[in-house]
């Protein structure tokens, strides 16, 4: 089974995003604070990203990985208006990330991870 690490600083939204994930047969956890999350990421499929985040936003989470060497798939789930301007920026740094918007969470997040991770 895919093991999929949700980074995201509110509970409601992670616990929406735990719920949607293992209702359609992965294995998922969750960090609330993006710190702990850089350090719990080895051995998970798949990271779910936030990018507006206290202490540590998304991008600083990138840059981390980048430094060291943590090389797992990452979807960027947002509610900044991401799509455009946002995502292109991001995926010139971080060729790879995909991006899903907080409001089309529930219609496109499966999707999303199976295209990038499969079942």
């Amino acid at each position: 089974m895919k093991k999929i690490l949700i980074v995201e600083d509110e509970p409601d939204v992670a616990e929406t995003m735990k719920m949607l994930i293992e209702r359609d047969g992965y294995q998922c956890d969750y960090c609330l604070n993006p710190v702990e999350g850089l350090e719990k990421m080895k051995g998970y499929d798949l990271l779910l990203l936030d990018i507006m985040m206290p202490r540590m936003s998304g991008r600083q989470v990138l840059e981390e990985m980048k430094k060291r060497g943590i090389a797992i798939p990452v979807i960027v789930v947002s509610a900044v208006g991401l799509p455009l301007e946002v995502a292109s920026e991001l995926g010139k740094v971080y060729p790879g990330v995909d991006f899903v918007p907080k409001t089309e969470m529930h219609t496109d997040l499966i999707r999303a991870i199976v295209e990038k991770i499969g079942k």
